[in-house]
């Protein structure tokens, strides 16, 4: 808590010249001698009527909180308490009974001791008001120096009767007001109440009070008649006023005839377009079927459009996957747990197939392995192919970086499973390698399987049954070869072999 410096006479803390808040806090003689703990963190005087702040449990007297809290633009205070600055708000108070009970047993002194006369009051501090009350007065007006015993005496005197901010009326009491505020005479002098009052007494029905002095009669008999001079030109001025003011009316109200044409108007207008945005909202929902599968339609011609624009019809598919950070959040979160290749075939009238890849792996490989499987589409050409479907599968991984490190990994069909069967669906069930690739090494930020956020896989129908050991040598191929070209090649690289082998 706060200290400060020995506080001057009277039973609440002044309000320093430089604050705008009156100090609730009562002041003691020796008040330097008092603990810490009884004071006031606002007027550091002994709390009267003790408020704690629960944040950081200092205190304040309530009325030095509240005055605060009633000025401040948000609600909130901050603790002026050394070192504290706690943000608090009205919620976060108590009334400290306990610590009042405690604080009512303090022994005080009281502040005039140290007066001319000399107080010689001590006792129990819950009394220490009543003894101030009793035998000090303490509150001075500023505006006319009359004293007062209490604060609510002097704020009542300020608001009700002080003179310096009220004067008497002439006319009082016939008027029927006595003191009235220096700001509001003007409309007082006007008003139905003092003029009836004026007419009175400008007729003689009212006599002038009584007073034993010429010269007050004379200024009473001047002042009457400076009175009826100035009400008599307020008189004129509030009738031209009021001839305004009627003028005013009439014309408002052909305005107003004037709007309530217009709003007429308006209100059809509005019943009107109400009605036809109701039949327009009728026919868009008559619509809104038609336009869905409209967009279907839509959607559907533009993948056979993508599809269609460079199918593989060789048995080999190289895959280009874009956007991979992206669609592996999508796989992760399950939005699109799965993505599918372009259509391929194995050749211009063969087998019909694609592939389907899950970024974040399926089944008992989710969360460790990208899964990739293999699928038969119902083709055109299906009644001329032999069934089951019995080539070997072979996927890769190609490595970006040009060190070859490509994944590789190969599957027979089993011929007795459905999903090699001739489809009757539009797509037999996928089968493949459920932990093609670890995810780990896919997540890493410099793998060289992802580059630019892009990645390839080459999904291959061994056609031919090319042996294990070519496979490398097959993929290692410079993809911008023309087909026959690659064929030769690979057809060379088997003579090589087997004469290596011979």
């Amino acid at each position: 808590m706060t200290t400060s410096k020995p506080l001057k006479a009277g039973d609440q803390m002044k309000t320093p010249p430089s604050s705008e808040f009156l100090s609730y806090g009562y002041s003691v003689y020796e008040m330097e001698k008092v603990p810490d703990k009884w004071k006031c963190v606002f007027c550091s005087g002994i709390i009267k009527e003790p408020v704690q702040f629960v944040e950081c449990g200092d205190r304040s007297c309530r009325g030095c909180y509240e005055s605060r809290l009633a000025a401040s633009p948000n609600g909130k205070l901050i603790c002026p308490g050394q070192e504290c600055n706690v943000e608090f708000d009205k919620s976060q108070t108590m009334n400290d009974r306990a610590f009042k009970r405690e604080l009512d047993k303090l022994e005080v002194t009281c502040i005039h001791k140290s007066d001319q006369h000399s107080c010689l009051w001590t006792g129990a501090l819950y009394t220490y008001q009543e003894h101030l009350d009793a035998n000090h007065i303490h509150f001075t007006c500023d505006e006319c120096k009359e004293s007062f015993s209490s604060v609510l005496a002097l704020k009542e005197h300020r608001e009700k009767s002080c003179p310096s901010l009220f004067q008497r009326c002439p006319l009082a009491p016939y008027c029927g007001t006595d003191m009235i505020r220096n700001d509001e005479f003007d409309a007082h002098l006007l008003s139905e109440k003092h003029q009836e009052a004026l007419a009175l007494a400008l007729i003689g029905k009212y006599n002038a009070p009584e007073t034993h002095d010429q010269e007050q009669d004379m200024d009473t008999t001047s002042a009457y008649n400076e009175q009826e001079k100035q009400t008599s030109e307020k008189l004129s001025e509030l009738a031209d006023k009021v001839q305004q003011l009627n003028d005013d009316t009439i014309k408002l109200s052909q305005d107003f005839v004037k709007l309530n044409e217009l709003h007429q108007v308006a209100s059809q207008e509005v019943t009107y377009l109400q009605a036809a945005c109701t039949e327009r909202n009728i026919i868009m929902s008559n619509l809104q079927p038609k336009q869905d599968a409209i967009q279907k339609d839509i959607e559907q011609i533009r993948q056979n459009l993508e599809e269609n624009q460079q199918i593989a019809t060789d048995g080999t598919l190289t895959w280009r996957i874009e956007r991979v950070a992206e669609k592996m959040a999508d796989a992760q979160s399950e939005r699109q747990p799965s993505i599918f290749s372009p259509m391929f075939y194995s050749s211009p009238h063969g087998y019909k197939m694609r592939a389907r890849l899950y970024l974040h792996g399926d089944g008992n490989a989710r969360r460790t392995h990208m899964s990739l499987f293999f699928l038969l589409v119902k083709g055109e050409y299906d009644p001329l192919l032999a069934w089951p479907f019995s080539h070997k599968v072979t996927f890769c991984l190609f490595d970006q970086t040009g060190a070859g490190r490509h994944i590789i990994d190969s599957f027979r069909p089993d011929v007795k499973s459905s999903s090699f069967q001739r489809p009757v669906n539009e797509n037999n069930i996928a089968s493949g390698i459920p932990k093609f690739f670890p995810l780990p090494m896919i997540q890493q930020d410099d793998n060289p399987y992802v580059r630019d956020d892009t990645m390839f896989l080459k999904i291959m129908i061994d056609i031919h049954e090319t042996p294990k050991v070519m496979l490398p040598f097959v993929l290692n191929l410079n993809p911008g070869l023309p087909t026959h070209v690659q064929h030769h090649l690979i057809s060379q690289e088997k003579i090589k072999q087997q004469q290596q082998q011979a």
